[in-house]
């Protein structure tokens, strides 16, 4: 990221060179394809010199919050992908992320941001494919600098509205909503009060394109900065070829050396005595961080990974689903419910049941008597078996 020297950002249509202060108009701002084609005009010939930052709507990103151990970044990074399909159930894609956890205190949560890998490894090949080099994507709140007396900004686009809240360049709170959602009056209330729970005054709007580059930085937090997977091949490579360089130079410089039989014993046990130190040294904080990743997994995950049986959620939808009907009995355990009651039409109870995507395998657990009826359903959302095998196979 040290490396990047051309930024970009994408408003509504318009893409931005933030440098030059140079916009294009862009018909489909959200298709790869179209976008790295508007970037290579923007930049003209000297594109394919640059190596590129791509700041994207927040519509592209999507926010959590966490309580992180005190363990290092990457092995944080591993332990949350081990856990997105529990952090976003109804995505089956492949998630990148980034987070800042250097303020966070015990206690305390961090704002981990997520995007999918699939959107930026084609955005990488699309800007490929017209010479261009694709170094990072970033969001394009996180690129800018506060006024002062300011904590964060309130961005409004043609499809969200995003508020940032900051704490020493690190996002404190993350808040975005959909314009057609706005449309309905409690959605509407609700993000009104959100932001309203903050000093007017102290936040920032940010509503065109212009406001980028005039509050554009040159050094944002690169804790931020999603890598695309092409970009991160292209720089090992590079390294490589530099410790090959280097061991190159390093093998010659050791056959003089060595042709000088006088220094050859004593510089054979320096370097293996300096070679098997830092070996130690380095393994030892790697072997430390992977230790604790796997005690944390091993004491926390049984209670982190517990099924939510989301019993808030259940009782409101029966109770929307039942009315006016009443129930005599209702039993809860490991996502199976089962309910007692009485209705003058059953069948219809259960096909109500039946249709509710919050349960599946409905059916009447016992032969209805009169109007009473028997039913048994479980929670979709629950998988207990899963969650038994998993930390619990022998039981």
């Amino acid at each position: 990221s040290d490396s990047v020297n051309a930024t970009l950002a994408l408003f509504n249509t318009d893409l931005l060179h933030i440098e030059s202060g140079n916009t294009i108009s862009i018909v489909n701002g959200h298709q790869a394809e179209d976008l790295a084609i508007a970037a290579g005009e923007l930049l003209g010939t000297t594109g394919d010199k640059l190596s590129i930052r791509l700041l994207l709507p927040s519509s592209d990103f999507a926010a959590t919050e966490h309580s992180l151990p005190g363990v290092t970044k990457d092995n944080l990074t591993s332990a949350l992908q081990l856990q997105v399909e529990s952090i976003h159930p109804s995505l089956d894609k492949r998630l990148a992320l980034a987070f800042d956890p250097s303020i966070s205190v015990p206690g305390s949560d961090t704002v981990v941001i997520w995007m999918e890998q699939e959107l930026l490894d084609n955005l990488f090949d699309a800007f490929d494919n017209q010479g261009l080099f694709l170094a990072c994507v970033m969001p394009r709140l996180l690129n800018l600098k506060m006024s002062q007396n300011k904590i964060g900004f309130l961005e409004k686009d043609n499809v969200n509205e995003t508020l940032v809240i900051f704490d020493r360049k690190v996002v404190k709170s993350w808040h975005q909503v959909h314009k057609i959602d706005l449309e309905q009056k409690e959605f509407a209330e609700q993000w009104l009060g959100s932001v309203k729970s903050y000093n007017e005054e102290s936040i920032q709007k940010i509503n065109e394109t212009n406001h980028l580059a005039n509050l554009a930085v040159d050094s944002a937090n690169t804790e931020y900065n999603y890598f695309p997977r092409g970009a991160l091949d292209i720089r090992r490579k590079a390294e490589r070829r530099r410790r090959v360089l280097f061991a190159t130079c390093f093998s010659a410089v050791l056959l003089l050396l060595f042709a000088t039989p006088f220094i050859q014993q004593s510089f054979e046990f320096r370097s293996a005595a300096a070679s098997l130190e830092v070996n130690q040294l380095l393994s030892l904080n790697a072997r430390q961080d992977q230790q604790a990743v796997v005690d944390f997994e091993n004491q926390w995950g049984p209670l982190n990974d517990y099924p939510d049986q989301v019993v808030n959620e259940a009782l409101f939808t029966l109770q929307n689903l039942l009315s006016p009907e009443r129930l005599s009995s209702l039993e809860i355990s490991e996502g199976l419910i089962k309910l007692q009651g009485s209705s003058a039409d059953p069948q219809a109870i259960l096909q109500k049941l039946e249709q509710d995507p919050l349960f599946t395998e409905v059916l009447f657990s016992r032969a209805t008597s009169n109007t009473r009826y028997y039913i048994d359903l479980r929670l979709s959302p629950v998988n207990f078996e899963a969650y038994m095998i998993r930390y619990f196979p022998d039981s």
